[in-house]
């Protein structure tokens, strides 16, 4: 008997730890619930580092583009408009090089003034009598000019007093038939002593051809 009570007591703690023991099994059902809310949680910013780190990989991964084709076609476009530019201008340098080299040449133009008299010969010098008279008031100024102008290799006639003695400037009278070039002659020829003025005519009526009235005033 004290055996039976002896076993059912085994058998009643045996029952007991099994219980317990399936109690304790059945514990770490409601246990990985409590340990799912203590399991420490990653920090926010870690997992934004991490992101970025991700994303800045990517980037550096990613491979260039290649050149856009706007660009290939833009810059042989650039080269080529250059070249027919310069084609152009070269080819407008030889054609107005071209023209002109053709052009005719334009006739020199025409001198408007009147012909310097040419130089007179010693001969013509003496073709006309020059007749000289006094018209400065002073005495021996007739002689002297007709020393003058006998020198000079022209012909003079006689010597005599002006109607007046008021001439300031020495004055050659002629007629239309005398040579410009003879009284210019002259005139050169006088100008080197005496102021001389300006010609003036003879009358026809006049028995002289050419007449040199002396002033009073010297060449400067």
């Amino acid at each position: 008997m004290p055996d039976k009570e002896a076993n059912k007591d085994r058998k009643r703690v045996v029952v007991e730890e099994v219980a317990v023991t399936k109690e304790a099994a059945s514990e770490p059902d409601i246990l990985p619930a409590a340990a799912k809310d203590n399991v420490p949680s990653e920090p926010e910013s870690i997992v934004e580092e991490k992101v970025t780190e991700v994303k800045r990989n990517t980037v550096e991964v990613e491979p260039r583009k290649s050149p856009s084709i706007a660009l290939w076609i833009i810059i042989p476009g650039i080269f080529l408009l250059g070249a027919i530019l310069g084609g152009i201008v070269f080819y407008q340098k030889g054609v107005n090089r071209n023209q002109e080299e053709v052009a005719t040449p334009s006739s020199s133009p025409i001198n408007s003034a009147a012909p310097s008299p040419s130089p007179v010969k010693s001969e013509d010098l003496t073709r006309y009598t020059v007749n000289i008279l006094n018209g400065s008031g002073i005495a021996g100024e007739a002689g002297k000019v007709k020393t003058l102008l006998t020198t000079a290799g022209f012909k003079v006639g006689t010597t005599g007093n002006a109607s007046t003695y008021d001439y300031t400037k020495t004055v050659i009278k002629a007629k239309s038939t005398v040579d410009a070039s003879y009284i210019s002659a002259l005139s050169a020829a006088l100008g080197k002593t005496y102021a001389v003025d300006t010609v003036q005519s003879l009358e026809n009526v006049s028995t002289d051809t050419v007449q040199v009235i002396v002033g009073s005033s010297k060449a400067e």
